[in-house]
């Protein structure tokens, strides 16, 4: 247990000393984990608005006015047992005709003296087949059925959320592999400049006798520490932002970013990892 608290000590020790360089480190996680974290929290709520988005849109499946009521039985019996659809509408010539009267304010047999409005469905998808290309592989399987006479779906909308969903995202993961990479090479080339002010310590130690780990751990405990208190600052910061966002610039802004405290553990957890992965690549190449 002493050499346990021995260890925390010197890991101490080597951040103050560390100084600016140590500073430094800090400074660019903290930056860096403030826009991983906000960029995260953006992201989440993007894809849960697209998805509430899509599933708005449902799929319109019109039948020949000359199939049966048997072949129509056949065909939603198909539709209800298949995995991809979570809701199935059908809707007759006549309560077609009542919605074109709610929707329009006119009666269509006044206008035409005759329903021409065909039978259909209307379905809905379960969320992980939400996207243009699930549905367009549903349809035309659904198309192949004799008594489909076509399908509808907002095409164009729906290629145009998947386009700038994925290349929102695409950027978003650049910029977090992008400062992930930069906040672990500034803390490992703090680390790199504690080691080589310390190296006839290091010698030293290793004369009489110290392990490998021994001399190892109070680097890594030091890279810890940095990444700990600069995901710390990340997270102090990110709270006062969105605290500030959920309840000063609610007129201004219609919306509200909720997370939880895990989401402030991990960002604290993934600083940490950050600090030992550079303290890590740092020991590999000096101590080694």
């Amino acid at each position: 247990m002493r050499i346990f608290f021995f260890l925390l000590k010197e890991g101490f020790r080597g951040l103050v000393r560390s100084k600016y360089a140590g500073a430094f480190s800090i400074i660019i996680i903290w930056i860096s984990l403030i826009l991983v974290g906000i960029g995260y929290v953006g992201a989440r709520d993007m894809i849960f608005a697209v998805d509430n988005i899509r599933s708005q849109f449902d799929v319109d499946i019109f039948i020949h006015k000359s199939a049966n009521q048997e072949e129509i039985n056949k065909f939603a019996n198909k539709l209800k047992n298949m995995v991809e659809i979570e809701e199935v509408n059908y809707i007759s010539p006549d309560s077609a005709a009542k919605r074109f009267h709610k929707e329009f304010g006119e009666d269509i047999f006044d206008l035409l003296e005759m329903n021409p409005l065909p039978p259909s469905f209307t379905i809905q998808l379960r969320n992980i087949y939400r996207n243009l290309i699930s549905i367009e592989s549903i349809s035309r399987i659904l198309s192949k059925d004799n008594i489909v006479d076509e399908i509808k779906y907002r095409k164009k909308i729906l290629y145009l959320l998947d386009k700038y969903q994925r290349i929102a995202l695409s950027v978003i993961l650049l910029v977090f592999a992008s400062l992930t990479l930069i906040s672990v090479i500034l803390v490992s080339n703090s680390i790199k400049m504690t080691i080589f002010a310390r190296r006839d310590i290091i010698s030293t130690l290793k004369l009489v006798g110290a392990t490998d780990n021994f001399v190892k751990a109070p680097f890594i405990i030091e890279g810890a520490l940095q990444g700990m208190i600069g995901a710390s600052l990340s997270a102090g910061i990110i709270y006062s932002l969105f605290y500030l966002l959920n309840t000063q610039f609610t007129s201004v802004f219609d919306y509200r970013a909720v997370v939880s405290i895990h989401f402030y553990i991990f960002l604290i957890i993934g600083g940490s990892i950050l600090g030992i992965s550079g303290s890590t690549r740092a020991i590999k190449k000096f101590l080694s």
